[in-house]
């Protein structure tokens, strides 16, 4: 289940699944930063807007110390929208052209940026490792999240029965029609469609919605994954609590997804 908290003015956005000991995670919001219009205000990025960096940096700071992590070891990829993870060990690694992240260092802060893509954060509890996955539809359409699967189990040997994901705020289903090439796409990524993940769009016969959300959870299942808690929050709908590039057409900031293991 997902749940706000409210700490030093921020407000937070969690999953109770991954209320474990051993991890520390967030979904960070628009509340609690200093970064002006249209980035208000608890930018993560800086988006379109360079010059707001030092804004950005302080709220950077700033959820490092509400989460009790170290700046210093804070990591963000360089995100293209691709299905490129790679797998860190020190915060000097390199992380270009990438939208995931995996480690099983204790220390090490995983950061990635979102506005209306889908943040998937998933923790293996039996080798102690954390990943934190962008998947927007092109992600999607590679299957990201099983790429990520894969690595944990053939790298890292973790039980895929026992791992634990969050799939947080991103665009519902209400608000992201796409054409027909890409929920073609999308929808060779799984087995069946038997939960109304593409429905044909009600204004327009060569559109059709997708459920993003629930199709990555899909996919997690398919690969054997059980324990998946999946927000219902539309960051579209919810733009004056999460950022969407859809609804402020382009022009707004990017709040966050967050894992460190203890």
């Amino acid at each position: 289940m997902f749940y706000f908290q409210e700490n030093q003015n921020t407000n937070l956005y969690k999953s109770s699944i991954l209320d474990d000991e051993k991890i520390i995670h967030a979904f960070t919001t628009r509340t609690g930063g200093n970064t002006p219009v249209p980035l208000s205000t608890f930018s993560m990025g800086t988006a379109e807007n360079p010059e707001l960096l030092p804004y950005v940096e302080e709220n950077r700071k700033k959820i490092c110390e509400v989460l009790g992590v170290k700046y210093k070891n804070l990591i963000i990829p360089e995100q293209k929208h691709t299905d490129n993870i790679k797998t860190v060990f020190s915060h000097e690694d390199d992380v270009s052209n990438c939208d995931g992240l995996i480690t099983d260092t204790p220390g090490l802060v995983l950061m990635l940026l979102f506005a209306d893509c889908v943040p998937v954060i998933l923790y293996a509890p039996d080798k102690h490792i954390i990943s934190v996955i962008h998947a927007g539809w092109r992600g999607t359409a590679k299957s990201i999240v099983k790429k990520a699967l894969n690595i944990f189990d053939q790298e890292f040997h973790a039980d895929i029965k026992k791992i634990k994901v969050a799939i947080g705020p991103a665009i519902g289903q209400c608000c992201y029609p796409v054409s027909s090439e890409v929920s073609e796409k999308l929808v060779n990524t799984i087995k069946e469609d038997c939960d109304n993940i593409f429905t044909r769009n009600i204004n327009d016969n060569n559109l059709v919605n997708v459920d993003l959300k629930k199709l990555n959870a899909r996919q997690l299942e398919d690969s054997g994954v059980i324990n998946i808690d999946k927000s219902d929050n539309c960051a579209c709908c919810m733009s004056s609590v999460f950022y969407s590039y859809r609804a402020e057409n382009g022009k707004t900031g990017r709040h966050a997804a967050i894992a460190s293991l203890k």
